[in-house]
């Protein structure tokens, strides 16, 4: 059954009205399917408009509505939690000696974009917990007319969107984010994800590759490729936004306000109710957190709101809490220590030790657990 399509209106529509940003990405987190996905993999041609430049090898879908290798949080690659909605995709940057074929993320945006104007392009990726290799070289490509493979194995594009040193993405918890800024000619109105670089080049070159160890409580075979999960992808008139500066930790286009209450009439009662709205989620068993586009968010109003102080509690589920009860105050203790390394006052933060006490869901099951891992904040 196709998922509606009024709901993304709605909330395209709200968020439009209260920060007058237009994202030109269309289902730019996955989330709208043509017909139920079933299988996940190559299921990402279900999320119209999104396509792939090859039809043999097509990027996977990853839902919780699919009940098997490609649900979430997790499948048949590790294990990872959503970033923005409740889908994202999954591509193959690399693949050792073309053992395993490349997959590329093509969309064509709502508008064509317009001559001389400056957009912030950006995507949210993270390394596949199971994948034997991270690589470098991952980009977004702005066409005017579509990408195919033939282009593409010609080995000649250059993605205009790239991290600025290049660096080989090996996160395996946290999303990252690759942003930047292009500056249009006109008439551009095509986007394409993925890793254009020469593959004789990125077997060859140990400056393109990293050689991944398979993370602790893994039993899967490590995949002879660099696979990332892709998310929240991102084409905004730099007009609309006061930066385009994710390496920095400044993007933050997404935030959300809502009124919250008991909070000091002496401080910004946006910045509050933001910080409140914001969860950092946990794999299970650890204290590092797979949220950081929440994380840079609350650096973000903290610096900003220097009258803004706040409590952070620990959260864990019930099994953490019954075999490792010390893990929920490790979280809130880990997030209030990174803050001050990131020159936030220690004297603004306390921390609240809640362990299993208020879940989100007490249904036991995976999917589950995973929201009741979490740090949350009250504003003080």
């Amino acid at each position: 059954m196709m998922k509606k399509y009024i709901l993304l209106a709605g909330i395209f529509s709200l968020t439009a009205t209260v920060f007058a940003q237009t994202n030109l990405v269309p289902n730019y987190s996955f989330e709208y399917t043509d017909k139920k996905p079933k299988k996940g993999v190559g299921e990402m041609i279900l999320v119209s408009p999104w396509f792939s430049p090859d039809e043999e090898n097509i990027p996977d879908l990853y839902s919780k509505e699919i009940k098997k290798e490609y649900t979430i949080p997790e499948n048949v690659y590790g294990y990872q939690m959503v970033n923005n909605g409740q889908n994202y995709a999954g591509f193959r940057a690399y693949g050792y000696k073309e053992k395993l074929p490349r997959t590329f993320a093509e969309v064509k945006l709502t508008d064509g974009l317009v001559e001389g104007k400056s957009y912030c392009v950006s995507f949210d990726i993270a390394l596949a917990k199971i994948s034997k290799y991270a690589s470098n070289n991952i980009g977004a490509y702005i066409s005017s007319s579509k990408v195919r493979m033939k282009d593409i194995e010609a080995w000649t594009i250059n993605p205009q969107i790239i991290h600025s040193q290049n660096k080989v993405h090996n996160d395996q918890y946290l999303w990252v984010t690759v942003c930047g800024v292009f500056k249009a000619q006109g008439g551009e109105k095509y986007l394409t994800i993925g890793n254009f670089h020469d593959q004789s080049d990125m077997d060859r070159g140990k400056e393109n590759t990293e050689r991944m160890k398979r993370p602790k409580g893994y039993t899967q075979l490590q995949t002879y490729d660099a696979y990332y999960y892709l998310d929240n992808v991102k084409v905004i008139n730099l007009e609309e936004l006061a930066s385009c500066n994710c390496e920095e930790g400044d993007d933050a286009n997404d935030m959300q306000v809502v009124y919250s209450e008991n909070v000091s009439e002496d401080i910004d009662m946006e910045a509050a109710s933001q910080i409140e709205l914001e969860k950092l989620y946990y794999d299970q068993g650890k204290t590092t957190t797979n949220s950081p586009s929440a994380m840079v968010n609350v650096i973000r109003l903290l610096k900003d709101n220097e009258d803004l102080s706040v409590e952070i509690v620990g959260h864990c589920d019930k099994t953490e809490a019954r075999e490792n009860p010390e893990i929920s105050m490790k979280r809130a203790e880990g997030i209030k220590e990174y803050l001050v390394g990131k020159g936030i006052d220690a004297s603004r933060m306390s921390v609240k030790d809640a362990k299993a006490t208020e879940l989100i869901d007490e249904t036991g099951t995976k999917a589950g657990d995973a929201q009741n891992r979490r740090v949350t904040f009250n504003a003080k």
